[in-house]
């Protein structure tokens, strides 16, 4: 993804690593810091949840919130229900999410982009390609989503079985799912990912992915199978 028209920085804290790109009009000095601050401001939210129900860390199934928490929790609680996961394979997408709305508020901003961890969660308003990176397979950066303004606020999540090291149980290269919920395309992507046991899974979990109504597009790589489909544009490099 290119970033001519963007001012980019990185915060990171503990797990969070973020990259943030903000249009260059509207980029102030301080939005880092800013941008640290929301970090931390979700990561005490987390922490304290986890410290009153440690399930919600350490459930590899669904946990459902209870009434009256932050939406942050409601989100990934409500995302790991959809998707059949536990709540924390949907924390780096809802931590992308909330903070690139906080950042779009604060700045006033046209456009920003989150990247954490692999992955995203954009508002733009010009087109912006994101290629899919899947190790070694060779069609890793070779497949590329060309979001138009129209599509964001969207999230494009990714999660292998074969690169990084989050929790996986399949051995797909890259499953990237896009909604417009970021922590349900966390969700999705890594519900998908599981269930790719060997190349031919692909084409079964790309199509199952996409029965899903709040998936808009899904791209499935496993060496050289790949699978793929939905609303978004994609393009062959």
């Amino acid at each position: 993804m290119g970033n001519s028209r963007w001012t980019s920085f990185r915060v990171s804290w503990r797990e969070t690593d973020l990259w943030v790109a903000i249009d260059k009009q509207h980029y102030r000095r301080e939005a880092e810091q800013f941008a640290m601050d929301r970090i931390l401001h979700y990561r005490e939210i987390l922490d304290g949840h986890i410290i009153h129900h440690p399930e919600f860390h350490d459930s590899l199934t669904p946990v459902v919130a209870p009434g009256g928490v932050h939406p942050l929790i409601t989100a990934m609680s409500d995302a790991a229900l959809a998707a059949g996961t536990g709540p924390m394979s949907a924390v780096a997408g809802a931590v992308a999410e909330f903070v690139c709305r906080d950042l779009l508020g604060e700045y006033e901003a046209d456009e920003v982009i989150i990247e954490n961890g692999g992955d995203v969660f954009m508002k733009l308003t010009a087109p912006a390609s994101v290629a899919v990176h899947a190790g070694n397979s060779p069609l890793s950066e070779k497949i590329a989503l060309q979001v138009t303004a129209q599509d964001t606020p969207l999230a494009l999540c990714c999660s292998s079985g074969t690169v990084g090291h989050s929790l996986s149980f399949g051995m797909a290269d890259a499953c990237m799912i896009a909604c417009h919920s970021g922590a349900l395309a966390d969700a999705f992507a890594t519900a998908c990912c599981n269930e790719v046991k060997n190349g031919d899974d692909v084409y079964r979990v790309t199509e199952k992915a996409l029965e899903q109504p709040k998936i808009f597009s899904a791209v499935i790589i496993a060496g050289k199978n790949v699978g793929l489909g939905g609303n978004i544009e994609i393009k062959i490099v």
